[in-house]
């Protein structure tokens, strides 16, 4: 257990290290006069990154999966994007995004950096498809109201979440809450609604490669 702490400890420290570096550095690259630029939309977005990085930063990102590229610049240029852009502050490019019906700073970022990656690998951004998905994550994640707590649970405490990708949705997210005063343990689903399951079914959640077909074959054994 010991050992498993440090390995997690040095991993984090790590992660966090080459956030930090990849931050100073998209910093160091950008002139004094584009630091006080902020974009007025994706594509001019997209110009503005292409000014400051350089051919050896763009090849090593073309290296990178969009799930890798996204996860590693999160903390670096991401970080950057979010505070220099003002997209916490009400800057013209958080407008922008909020007409979009996007509102989160980390979304808006999220958006920007896969646009980015897609335009380097020459790909389509298909924005319209990135909101949706967004969009989608952010209704799927809110917290079902006491209104619909199952009537056997009224006192519900929600403590530990599962996502998952759906085939037609894009996104899943599973709620688990327990009832101190029934014993008892719930998942809720956006999609498919309330499910009282015991340790052993709660179990076969834990794998997010079967997730979804083990999520639906609990719903059927309601049925």
């Amino acid at each position: 257990m010991k050992y498993s702490i440090i390995i997690v400890f040095f991993t984090l420290s790590t992660f966090v290290s080459q956030g930090q570096s990849a931050k100073h550095s998209t910093a160091q690259l950008i002139s004094k006069k584009d630091r006080k630029y902020i974009p007025k939309d994706l594509d001019d977005c997209i110009n503005q990154i292409d000014k400051f990085w350089d051919d050896t930063m763009k090849a090593k990102a073309i290296l990178m999966t969009e799930e890798e590229f996204r996860g590693r610049y999160h903390f670096g240029l991401g970080l950057w994007i979010r505070n220099n852009w003002g997209l916490w502050k009400g800057s013209r490019l958080s407008k922008y995004f909020n007409n979009l019906g996007i509102y989160h700073p980390d979304d808006m970022s999220g958006i920007i950096l896969a646009s980015y990656y897609r335009h380097l690998k020459g790909l389509e951004i298909h924005l319209n498809d990135q909101i949706q998905q967004y969009q989608n994550y952010m209704k799927v994640v809110q917290e079902p109201s006491k209104k619909s707590y199952p009537a056997e649970a009224p006192d519900l405490q929600f403590n530990r979440w599962f996502d998952y990708d759906t085939k037609d949705s894009g996104q899943g997210y599973i709620q688990v809450g327990t009832s101190k005063k029934t014993n008892t343990t719930w998942i809720y689903d956006y999609y498919l609604g309330w499910l009282k399951v015991n340790e052993r079914q709660l179990h076969t959640l834990d794998s997010p490669l079967t997730r979804e077909t083990n999520l639906q074959k609990l719903f059927l054994l309601k049925k």
